[in-house]
């Protein structure tokens, strides 16, 4: 059995590959590639992460998801071990795993990786596409501010420092390959990882391209940077509002931007003077990359005010078309709360308010008729009676907590 352990770059068409793999997961058995289904919601094999050893590289979500560290851990062990239970069975003549997390993971998670892979076969090659560093600097800038607004650290300055790490935890050179979308095969991330890693096994042309990451325009991107900010920049404000995500969608679609995300000429000079590991790569001829002029790396650290700037503030974007953005946003919040606005809260609260009134005169009925049969000589519903009466501090205190906010106060 040959392996294949995909491990990124992030924002090389990683999930567009992983959600298509996933989807295509029966038809690639049939034709003995196993792409495992870990389940849980993941698409990818990011719990490899706590299989060997780092769950807390998960990003908080997954881990929320999961229900902390330690649960991550456990459900990665079942996982992996239906995997072997999967390939004991019916052996597969290839195996494809794919994280773009474990590339940044330290080499004692990469080695334990590599160990649990070679008990199942010693032909092992590690993949990782590799993007020119102004387009990926591009890339996860429009990452970031589409899910928080923690600092943006401009490039991955260790790149040359990962290729060597996995070289040497895999014992082979890794497979390189240049994400440009004009050089790939069929320039598509899908198509051409399926004609240079999958055949004869499967044919390209079988495997759907699904464009997994929509990116939103610069404005999108800004305004919710600033409800962020305006939410009070937590974790839980960053998930209130990346449900707006969607809505974002749809009206970059019905009102498109004038011009694509761009970065502000400054910081694209920053992030190509930086990129040393991208010049390495070039000058040892261990891969080509379309567009890279390495005589514009001199490896100049990222200016001060890049390092401190807001993340917003790095590319373009127009002011007027974030403001139609966000009246637009506001306006379909005023409606929805109109819709289920405090009437229907109301009566909701009120309803809810009226069944716990119930079912407490219900118990309160029960003690009463236990009180009454201690105590002769006075009637059972008499005394509920008295208890129900226009003055009942019960039901008084519970009508005044349950009244919606702003009524009778």
């Amino acid at each position: 059995m040959k392996i294949i352990v995909h491990l990124g770059q992030g924002k090389t068409g990683t999930t567009a590959l992983q959600e298509s793999l996933h989807a295509a997961a029966t038809e690639l058995r049939a034709h003995k590639v196993l792409y495992p289904q870990f389940g849980h919601g993941f698409i990818a094999h990011h719990l490899l992460l706590p299989l060997c050893g780092d769950p807390n590289r998960l990003p908080p979500w997954n881990l929320e998801t999961l229900g902390g560290p330690e649960a991550a851990v456990e459900i990665a062990q079942v996982a992996w071990h239906k995997t072997r239970e999967d390939i004991r069975r019916n052996p597969p003549e290839l195996l494809v795993l794919s994280s773009e997390y474990l590339f940044r993971t330290a080499e004692t998670v990469k080695a334990r990786l590599f160990g649990r892979l070679s008990e199942l076969s010693s032909d092992i090659t590690p993949v990782i596409y590799v993007r020119h560093p102004v387009d990926h600097c591009r890339a996860r800038l429009q990452q970031s501010l589409k899910h928080s607004n923690r600092h943006f650290r401009p490039v991955h300055e260790n790149l040359r420092q990962l290729i060597h790490g996995t070289d040497a935890v895999f014992g082979r050179s890794t497979e390189l390959v240049a994400f440009a979308r004009n050089e790939l095969h069929g320039n598509d991330i899908v198509f051409d990882f399926a004609t240079r890693f999958l055949a004869p096994w499967v044919q390209a042309a079988n495997l759907k391209s699904l464009n997994a990451n929509v990116g939103l325009s610069a404005e999108a991107l800004v305004l919710l940077a600033h409800l962020r900010a305006e939410a009070g920049g937590s974790y839980e404000a960053s998930r209130h509002v990346e449900r707006l995500i969607p809505q974002l969608e749809a009206l970059d679609r019905s009102d498109p931007p004038t011009q694509p995300f761009t970065l502000l000429p400054e910081v694209a000079e920053a992030a190509l003077r930086s990129a040393t590991s991208h010049r390495w790569l070039v000058e040892t001829g261990k891969l080509h990359i379309p567009g890279l002029d390495v005589d514009k790396i001199d490896g100049a650290a990222p200016p001060d005010w890049m390092r401190s700037a807001p993340p917003e503030s790095l590319f373009l974007h127009d002011p007027e078309r974030l403001d139609r953005l966000r009246r637009s946003i506001e306006l379909q919040q005023s409606t929805a709360r109109s819709m289920t606005g405090p009437s229907t809260a109301s009566n909701r609260r009120s309803g809810l308010g009226d069944r716990l009134l119930r079912f407490l005169h219900r118990k309160l009925d029960s003690l009463q008729y236990l009180n009454a049969s201690a105590a002769p000589g006075r009637g059972v519903r008499a005394e509920v009676t008295e208890e129900r009466g226009v003055n009942d501090p019960l039901q008084s205190a519970l009508a005044k907590s349950l009244a919606p906010k702003g009524e009778g106060q």
